[in-house]
């Protein structure tokens, strides 16, 4: 038997748009900071930058801030890495919640 909360999640990531998935992946990388996981929260920054699209200008910001983030994961300065990537979590949300969103530095 399939366990429901399994398959709730996988049908959530799988009809998510670009956008949303963004936010999935600060959600994950925020909770990994709150567990302190190191090698997680490196993880997940090491996705986010391997989506990014150079192709707009925001890329090249996000990246540096994902690379400082790494940095700080190394040192394990985990409250640091949550005050630089929730306030960029709530504004991705609030851009995958909007109906025409601009384009996006994420590639598709």
């Amino acid at each position: 038997m399939r366990d429901p909360q399994l398959v709730y999640q996988k049908q959530s990531v799988m009809n998510a748009s670009p956008l949303k998935l963004v936010v999935k992946m600060y959600d994950l990388v925020i909770q990994a900071s709150y567990r302190e996981d190191q090698g997680k929260v490196k993880a997940i920054l090491s996705e986010l930058i391997q989506g990014l699209n150079f192709d707009y200008e925001p890329a090249g910001q996000l990246f540096e801030l994902y690379r400082y983030c790494q940095d700080l994961a190394r040192k394990q300065r985990f409250e640091e890495i949550r005050e630089i990537l929730e306030p960029l979590r709530e504004t991705w949300e609030e851009v995958a919640n909007q109906k025409q969103p601009s384009p996006s530095v994420v590639q598709q």
